[in-house]
């Protein structure tokens, strides 16, 4: 149990943060995934649906879907890239080579493919499986079924239960694992280093969304599962289809839609489980994961989209609480904001043309003591030669402060992708 000071603490922190994030947003209106919002005069429920990355390639007016995209990057990373203390995860780019010990400059592809269908009339299934790097070694991202339970025919307020295995419906930073999305290919630091990463949860989820006027609505989800071992990427990829305690992890988001001129977005998250129980002694020390644990993260994220403006940002706080370790409890917060400007030359295939930037960081207490602050700022920019053709480039500089240890892991990356 926290004491009352320590969560006043964090919440005061966290006030301040967002605050600044709702100020820069007030300036620039953010991109959304747009692409699953309704093209009607009229507001529905789906409409003011919760944006997920997966959702874009949910296409819902055919009985059966299979979709997918296939997508080559060719970066020039600093030689520490993926070999820092404390790093953040970044799937989407080489890692360090086990001959040399640095990161090699080159390519790689990502891929994924959607799979799903509507067997009976408003229960649809969805299987989502990756592909990185390793063909041998696919990821199941999700496989669940969703059955409408309110709302499928219209109406003011519409209610969905999905069950199986699904993206944590925890903020909006999911999409930095699609290739097709990440405006930067790299994943900022507050998405893979403040949450638990790549977390893809098995369990039950409510989720619906309620029409409160002509220009408004609010959509809202409750889901329990298994959990998630730890906050480490390869942890959580192989270890959430079983559950490795009793304890449950539940997660909660609230989510305000306001449609005018524009979209805005507000949504709070809310999550809380059980990580570990006991001693594992596999792990040295110095590793948070010997020790039983749980979590509690919350944050506000933020998008508005327009047609030449966009912005996303997002702030998160955590704190992973300890049994038995050196330090009862690591805290951990960060913030990304990433503003974007939209062009549309009609200039031969160049049709479009979007500029692309990025500001995160991430502060992250490990068991020394020691606080570990990264810093991430990219300039980049993406344009579309064919209906499912597109291209990016962007250069990624990233500093360490406080008693992180500065590292060559800058990174330039071209990537070329194709979706169907």
């Amino acid at each position: 149990m926290w004491p009352v000071h320590g969560i006043m603490s964090l919440f005061l922190r966290s006030a301040g943060h967002a605050a600044l994030t709702l100020l820069l947003c007030g300036f620039v209106a953010p991109h959304t995934l747009a692409g699953q919002r309704a093209a009607s005069d009229t507001l529905t429920t789906h409409s003011v649906r919760r944006a997920t990355a997966s959702g874009l390639y949910a296409d819902t007016a055919r009985a059966f879907r299979f979709h997918g995209y296939a997508t080559l990057t060719f970066s020039e990373n600093g030689e520490a890239l993926g070999s820092e203390v404390g790093r953040t995860p970044q799937t989407l780019l080489p890692g360090t080579s086990p001959r040399s010990g640095v990161n090699p400059s080159g390519f790689k592809q990502d891929a994924a493919i959607f799979m799903g269908g509507e067997p009976v009339s408003g229960i649809r299934t969805v299987v989502e499986v990756h592909f990185e790097g390793n063909a041998l070694d696919p990821i199941l991202a999700e496989a669940k079924l969703t059955w409408d339970l309110v709302g499928r025919d219209g109406g003011d307020a519409a209610l969905r239960l999905t069950a199986g295995r699904f993206w944590w419906p925890f903020g909006q930073h999911d999409r930095e694992w699609f290739s097709t999305l990440n405006s930067f290919t790299a994943l900022s630091p507050a998405a893979g280093e403040v949450v638990p990463a790549h977390y893809n949860e098995v369990g039950a989820m409510l989720e619906g969304e309620v029409l409160a006027g002509r220009d408004f609505g609010f959509n809202y989800l409750v889901a329990v599962g298994n959990g998630t071992p730890s906050f480490e990427l390869a942890d959580n990829v192989g270890g959430t289809a079983f559950d490795e305690n009793e304890n449950r992890t539940v997660t909660s988001r609230v989510g305000f839609a306001f449609r005018n001129s524009g979209e805005i977005d507000l949504g709070f998250s809310v999550a809380h489980g059980t990580l570990r129980e006991g001693l594992s002694t596999t792990y040295a020390d110095t590793d948070a994961r010997r020790y039983g644990a749980k979590f509690t993260a919350y944050g506000p994220d933020l998008s508005v989209s327009s047609r030449h403006f966009g912005l996303t940002a997002f702030y998160y706080v955590s704190r992973e609480s300890l049994v038995g370790a050196p330090l009862p409890h690591l805290d951990r917060d960060g913030l990304t904001v990433e503003p974007r400007a939209i062009f549309y030359p009609d200039i031969g295939r160049l049709t479009d043309l979007t500029l692309h930037g990025r500001f995160s960081f991430s502060d992250e207490l490990n068991l020394d003591g020691r606080t570990f602050r990264r810093l991430q700022y990219a300039l980049g920019a993406s344009t579309r030669v064919a209906e499912r053709l597109s291209m990016k480039v962007s250069y990624i500089l990233q500093r360490e402060e406080q008693d992180a240890t500065e590292v060559p892991n800058s990174i330039f990356v071209l990537a070329l992708t194709a979706e169907f």
